[in-house]
């Protein structure tokens, strides 16, 4: 089905160069038709797809979503709207930061596919760490195997501590994500015709379907 079209793209130029109350009070119907509508059946055509095969990401479709309304407080822009939205598939819900997500970001310009375990608690983010030391090998193996993953995503990443824990010391030199704390993958795709693309969600799904036995592994680590 087709999701986004010309007059999303228009509404969206549109925003971007005239991002102010004003101009969206004055354009409103257009952003629930030609925007936020088929904003809500992506994410309900994503959430139904991951579901069928991974039941604990059931959501509902809206809680999924994004406000287009930027945070203002504490930004030296204040321009209140976002001309990027993203959905966010979690474990019943949008940030369950306990397990691996599914998210992604959409542009008129393009798309980026990511997902992982972003923002883990300190006695989780520790518990993930001893069982990615553990587990190193295992790690290392699947991403050589998911060929698919390592083209898409590279490797699994993430901001890291400098500073070492004592009982994490024999594993930084095989496995340095040892001292990660986030545990993510990333990839942007700059091609301005995906947000018109009728398969724009079989393209996402495609891309998160590459990373599943990443996740699999973080969920394990993370029930561990």
């Amino acid at each position: 089905m087709s999701f986004f079209n010309q007059d999303s793209v228009r509404f969206w130029r549109g925003l971007a160069a005239n991002n102010s109350k004003a101009w969206f009070d004055e354009h409103r119907t257009e952003y629930q038709t030609h925007l936020r509508r088929p904003y809500l059946a992506l994410a309900e055509a994503l959430v139904d797809q991951v579901c069928e095969l991974e039941p604990e990401y059931a959501i509902e479709p809206k809680k999924a979503v994004y406000r287009i309304n930027r945070d203002t407080r504490f930004s030296n822009d204040k321009t209140p709207y976002k001309t990027a939205l993203g959905i966010t598939v979690g474990r019943q819900q949008r940030h369950d930061p306990s397990w691996p997500a599914y998210t992604m970001r959409l542009s008129v310009d393009g798309v980026a596919v990511a997902g992982g375990l972003y923002m883990p608690g300190p006695e989780l983010r520790d518990q993930v760490r001893r069982y990615v030391g553990r587990h190193h090998e295992e790690l290392a193996d699947l991403e050589a195997e998911s060929t698919d993953f390592a083209k898409t995503f590279g490797r699994l990443a993430g901001d890291a501590h400098k500073r070492c824990p004592g009982e994490l010391k024999p594993y930084v030199g095989l496995e340095p994500r040892v001292l990660n704390k986030q545990w993510v993958y990333w990839a942007e795709f700059d091609d301005p015709s995906l947000f018109t693309n009728p398969r724009l969600d079989q393209f996402i799904l495609d891309r998160w379907e590459q990373a599943r036995p990443i996740q699999e592994f973080l969920k394990l680590a993370a029930k561990a």
